[in-house]
C-alpha cells in the first residue's frame, strides 16, 4: 500500500538572472514579482495546498532565508522548514528533504517542487502533479515535461518514447541546448524538463546511493543521527539532481507525465512578459514607471522608486537601493555574466 503524498519546496537557491533585483540576501522566490504582489514561493504553496495538508508541505532553504519562508508561506509550519547547513545543488537538497519524509513515513511518496517556477492553469497543474504522484506510487521516479512553445535555449529538455504505467517513458535527458539543436528538439517532439521529480523517498535515496554513493553514505549517516548534519552535509558532492541521478537512470526507471499549464521557471527577466500584464503601450512594470514613446520594454523599481523612460523600446530596466541594470530584453540570458564580473572583482557587497 503506497504511503501518503509529501511536497517538498526547493527554496534556497540565488535566482542570479536575476539580478541586481533577486540577490544572495533575498532571491527571486521571495521578491513580489507577480500580480498583486505576490511571491513565487507564495504562489507554489498556494498552487499545492489543495493537493496535500500544511503538516505533508515542506520547504527546504538557508537558515539565513528561514524569515523569508516564514513571511512569503505562512500556512507552511515552522516544523516543515528543513535548513541545508551549506548550499550543496539540488541532489543533495533532495536527498535531505527525502530523509526526512522516511522518518514520518517510511512509504511516503514525494513531489519535489522548485519554489521559482510559475503556473497560471491552476487545474491543468494540479492534475498533473496528482497523476504524477499515482504513478510514482508504482515505485518509479517521475517528472513532469512541459511541450515546447519554441525553441527555448534556456531550459533543460528530455526524449519521451512509449507509453506505460498511465506515463510516457524517459528515453534521456539532454542539457540545456543552443539555438539549432533547440529547434531539432522541437521539431521531434522532446519536452522541456519542468525540475519536478516524483518519486518515494525510499526510491530516490536508493538512486543516489547507487548513482552518488559519497552521497548516500552522507544522507544516511545523517539519517541515523540528524545532529550530523551541520558537519556533514557541507562534505556531500555538489551536483545536480538532473546530472548525478536522473541522466544515469535506465528507461525503465523514469517516467514524465506531460503537463500544459502555462509554466515558466521565470529564469530571466525575459520571463516577466509571461507573468505581469502588459500596460497600453506593451511595457511591463513591477513598481511605479511612468513612459513616453516606450513599448515593449521590462521595468523593475524596488522601495519606491519611479522607472522614467521616453523614446525606448524593448529594454530591461532595473533599478534597486544599489544597483541599476539596463540592457537589451532579448539579451537577459547574459545577466550572468554581469555576476560573475562581480564575483571575479570581489564586489561581493553587489551580489
Amino acid at each position: 500500500m503506497p504511503g501518503k503524498s509529501y511536497v517538498m519546496i526547493m527554496a534556497g537557491g540565488g535566482g542570479t538572472r536575476l539580478w541586481p533585483a533577486s540577490r544572495k540576501r533575498r532571491p527571486k522566490q521571495f521578491l513580489p514579482l507577480l500580480p498583486n504582489g505576490q511571491t513565487l514561493l507564495g504562489a507554489t504553496v498556494e498552487r499545492l495546498a489543495a493537493l496535500v495538508p500544511p503538516e505533508r508541505m515542506m520547504v527546504v532553504t538557508a537558515a539565513s532565508q528561514v524569515p523569508d519562508v516564514e513571511r512569503t508561506a505562512p500556512s507552511v509550519p515552522k516544523a516543515n522548514i528543513v535548513i541545508e547547513p551549506q548550499a550543496r545543488n539540488t541532489a543533495a537538497c533532495i536527498g535531505l528533504g527525502a530523509i526526512e519524509v522516511l522518518r514520518r513515513d517510511p512509504e511516503g511518496i514525494l513531489a519535489v517542487v522548485p519554489s521559482d517556477q510559475y503556473a497560471w492553469k491552476l487545474e491543468p497543474y494540479q492534475a498533473a502533479v496528482r497523476h504524477a504522484l499515482e504513478v510514482a506510487a508504482q515505485g518509479v521516479v517521475v517528472t513532469v515535461g512541459i511541450p515546447p512553445t519554441g525553441p527555448e535555449t534556456g531550459f533543460g529538455y528530455l526524449e519521451p518514447g512509449d507509453e506505460k504505467l498511465g506515463a510516457r517513458i524517459v528515453k534521456r535527458f539532454v542539457e540545456k541546448p543552443d539555438r539549432a539543436t533547440a529547434e531539432r528538439y522541437l521539431a521531434s517532439g522532446y519536452l522541456w524538463n519542468s525540475g519536478m521529480f516524483f518519486f518515494s523517498a525510499a526510491r530516490i535515496l536508493q538512486a543516489i546511493r547507487q548513482h552518488l554513493p559519497a552521497l548516500g553514505e552522507i544522507l544516511d549517516e545523517i539519517f541515523a543521527d540528524p545532529d550530523k548534519a551541520s558537519t556533514l552535509y557541507p562534505q556531500a558532492p555538489s551536483t545536480s539532481i538532473d546530472y548525478g541521478v536522473m541522466e544515469k537512470l535506465s528507461p525503465g526507471e523514469v517516467f514524465v507525465v506531460p503537463g500544459d499549464f502555462g509554466w515558466n521557471d521565470v529564469g530571466s527577466w525575459s520571463a516577466i512578459p509571461a507573468i505581469t500584464p502588459p500596460d497600453a503601450d506593451g511595457n511591463f512594470t513591477l513598481g511605479d514607471s511612468v513612459t513616453i514613446d516606450a513599448r515593449g520594454n521590462v521595468l523593475y523599481g524596488d522601495k519606491g522608486r519611479i522607472i522614467s523612460v521616453v523614446g525606448l523600446n524593448d529594454l530591461v530596466i532595473v533599478a534597486t537601493d544599489e544597483a541599476v541594470l539596463v540592457m537589451p530584453k532579448d539579451r537577459a540570458q547574459d545577466v550572468k555574466d554581469i555576476v560573475r564580473a562581480l564575483e571575479k572583482s570581489k564586489r561581493e557587497t553587489y551580489l
